[in-house]
Order: structure tokens, then C-alpha cells, then sequence
């Protein structure tokens, strides 16, 4: 166990260490025991350019992909996958530079661009055909720029609070991203001096608009701490331009449904406003008693959001083709 994980764990109120954790306690079954046993679950691999996507294929159907977050991997949808199993093929990947992929010297490409043309890539070699995309914060993101480009290889859209920051229009909004981004910039300065513990801990308070770092279960810090590296490199790009704006976003025809928490930042909060506006065919919900972290906060009431969305969608195109 590394130095900076055993920080944060004595910083944590934990009643349980990760060693004495096994596949009968509730808590692991209703995660997937693949959070503190990663081996349990078959790996998939695919090489893209430099690099490689590590993935879980799970159910037969449509094809949905699950595009995880800041710090996150593919585990992070452990709450998830069995449940859409049930209906859909569901892939979840980790991102370049996540675990279990190779990580690189300060990522120095560690920007939108590079994971939108990798997750293009993915599902070219998944080869079966257009794909359901769901995505959490830069996840969710990525998400998006990939249906604003490549609109035939996305059936429909779950945005889960991402950080398409430049929707942005509302003067009070826009003083809400300053203060964001100097609360950011002193995270950044945290990685960059290598106190590693306190600028993940620091990061999560700041995203999720509380002193949440305590409260999160051991399974959110072992995904957590296991990526910690890729915080500096994700924050030196995550307010470069990405294209997307208010007026791109009305370009978007693919069916979306915008999540966002009722306890979240006021900027999430904005942005889900903001793209359930501009874009042409969305609709938006609030998670009752969830901030940032959405289907990790409230996996049962976001599942049932995702599911109704899909089977809606999935009738409808049906009823079109008919």
C-alpha cells in the first residue's frame, strides 16, 4: 500500500481496513467486489496509437459505454454495470493514463482531444454499431464533444455534471467559474508540489461544494488514490477550448438526458441549465440529496433515471423505423 494512500486513509474515519474487506460484506456485493479486487472481473484490451484502453464488457443489447470522471476508472460504475447488464451490452473503460492503463511521465497530452479520439477509437473497434454514451464530469464531457462530432456513432446522451464550462452566459455563472478556477489553481499548486493527499482531498471538497473527502466510502478512495496521478495533468487542460459552445451545443440533435445533484456547486448546477437550453433534444432532472458525485451518491435513483431514459428513446426510434 502506497505512502500517500496511507495518508489519506489516517486522515479518513474508516471502520474497516481495505485487507479485511471480503466478498460477503454488503457493502462489496452492492459495489462489485471488482472495487477492492480489480482481478475478479475479466479485463478486455484494446491498443490505440501510443497507448491502450483497458475495459469490462458485460450483457447483450445496445451498446452503452460508460465514460467515468475526474480521478475515476472504469470501477467507478460499479454501481452500475450489472444493473444495465440486464438490458444492454455495457462497456466500461478507463481512460488513457488511468488504471489499469500505463501511466505517462506528466501526461502531457492529457486533453480533450486525446481521449474524444480515443473514444471514437473504442467504439470503431468495439464494431457494433452506435453507441448508447453515458458520462460523469470530464467523462460526461468528453461524452458530449464526441456526439457534437461524430453524431452517427451516438444513438443517445446521459451528461452526468460535466465540465463544458463555456455554456456559460449568465454574469453571476461566470463569477462562479472565476472563483472555481482559483479554487482549482490552488489544488494544481498542491499536485504540483507534490503534496498529493491534501490536493485530492482538497479537489473533491471543491467539486462537490462541501467537506465531503471524509465521508467517502473506502471503495471511493481506493479508486481514487489509484489515479491520484492523473489530478495535475487533468487540471493543466480542463479549461482549455474545446469547440463547444452555446452555439454548437443547438447543432446537437441526439437525444440527451443532463443530470445534475441538488447539493452540487451552483456552477454544475448552471451548466445543466444552461445545456438543457441549447441543446435541441434534451430534457433535465435533479438528484434529490446528490452533489457531484451523482451515480455514486444515488446509484439506485440514478440507475432508474438512466433506464427509463434508454427504454424511451429505444421506443421511440422504434416507432420512427415503423
Amino acid at each position: 500500500m502506497g505512502g500517500a494512500f496511507k495518508q489519506i486513509l489516517a486522515n479518513t474515519r474508516l471502520t474497516k481496513p481495505p485487507h479485511t474487506l471480503n466478498a460477503s460484506d454488503r457493502r462489496a456485493k452492492e459495489l462489485g467486489w471488482e472495487v477492492v479486487n480489480p482481478a475478479s472481473t475479466p479485463l478486455k484490451q484494446i491498443v490505440i496509437d501510443d497507448g491502450q484502453l483497458t475495459y469490462t464488457e458485460n450483457g447483450n443489447g445496445e451498446l452503452v459505454i460508460l465514460v467515468h470522471g475526474d480521478l475515476g476508472d472504469y470501477r467507478a460504475w460499479s454501481q452500475q454495470k450489472a444493473i444495465l447488464a440486464r438490458q444492454y451490452r455495457v462497456v466500461s473503460y478507463s481512460r488513457r493514463y488511468h488504471q489499469p492503463n500505463s501511466p505517462a511521465n506528466g501526461a502531457v497530452d492529457y486533453t480533450y482531444r486525446r481521449h474524444v479520439d480515443d473514444l471514437i477509437s473504442l467504439i470503431r473497434a468495439l464494431e457494433l454499431g452506435p453507441a448508447h454514451l453515458v458520462g460523469h464530469s470530464y467523462g460526461a464531457s468528453v461524452a458530449a464533444l464526441v456526439a457534437m462530432e461524430r453524431p452517427e456513432m451516438v444513438s443517445s446522451l446521459i451528461l452526468a455534471e460535466p465540465n463544458l464550462f463555456s455554456v456559460l452566459s449568465d454574469p453571476q455563472d461566470k463569477v462562479s467559474l472565476r472563483l472555481h478556477r482559483l479554487a482549482l489553481n490552488i489544488v494544481q499548486k498542491l499536485s504540483d508540489n507534490g503534496e498529493q493527499g491534501v490536493a485530492i482531498r482538497e479537489y473533491v471538497n471543491v467539486v462537490t461544494g462541501k467537506d465531503a473527502f471524509g465521508d467517502l466510502p473506502i471503495e471511493a478512495l481506493l479508486v481514487i488514490t489509484q489515479n491520484a496521478y492523473t489530478l495535475g495533468p487533468m487540471l493543466r487542460t480542463v479549461f482549455e477550448p474545446t469547440g463547444f459552445d452555446r452555439h454548437r451545443a443547438r447543432s446537437i440533435k441526439t437525444p440527451t438526458l443532463v443530470v445534475r445533484g441538488e447539493l452540487s456547486p451552483t456552477l454544475y448546477q448552471a451548466i445543466g441549465r444552461e445545456l438543457d437550453r441549447c441543446l435541441a433534444n434534451s430534457e433535465l432532472i435533479t438528484l434529490a440529496g446528490a452533489s457531484h458525485g451523482l451515480q455514486m451518491d444515488k446509484p439506485a435513483d440514478f440507475n432508474e433515471a438512466v433506464l427509463e431514459f434508454l427504454s424511451r428513446n429505444e421506443m421511440a426510434v422504434k416507432r420512427e423505423s415503423n
